[in-house]
């Protein structure tokens, strides 16, 4: 099991640290290009929705990703925990962006996206902000 962790300014200029940090985990454990995209646009939107729903820009606000490759019976499963400091939002109550109401809305496709390409285990909020943790299968 190889756990990596990281700490993030609630900043969207932090994607370029991510992005570096995410392509380099994914060298390491020899994941696929194709599923490496898929581990990064799902991250990416989840880290954005934290810095704006979640920790709502504040300034001193931090991101927090942990990331646990679990192997059981030869199936490799990577958990992702992402963690802010704010109120954030259900991940539960979004509505459909695939719906003709929506279709024209500047917002509200990434969870949509986050559920295309991983499953979403739980999502708890509480006091000290909320924790999104999503299972993906690499390939």
């Amino acid at each position: 099991m190889n756990s990596y962790k990281m700490v993030l300014s609630s900043s969207i200029e932090e994607c370029r640290k991510l992005h570096d940090f995410l392509s380099v985990m994914a060298e390491i454990e020899g994941f696929s290009e194709p599923f490496a995209l898929e581990l990064e646009l799902v991250i990416k939107e989840a880290f954005v929705n934290a810095v704006q729903h979640g920790n709502a820009h504040v300034q001193g606000a931090v991101v927090r990703l942990h990331f646990k490759l679990v192997i059981e019976d030869g199936v490799r499963t990577l958990f992702v925990e992402i963690c802010d400091s704010g109120p954030g939002f259900s991940v539960y109550e979004i509505a459909d962006p695939t719906v003709p109401e929506m279709l024209m809305q500047p917002s509200g496709r990434g969870v949509f996206f986050i559920r295309s390409y991983a499953d979403i285990v739980r999502q708890e909020c509480d006091d000290e902000g909320c924790r999104l943790l999503l299972r993906m299968m690499p390939y």
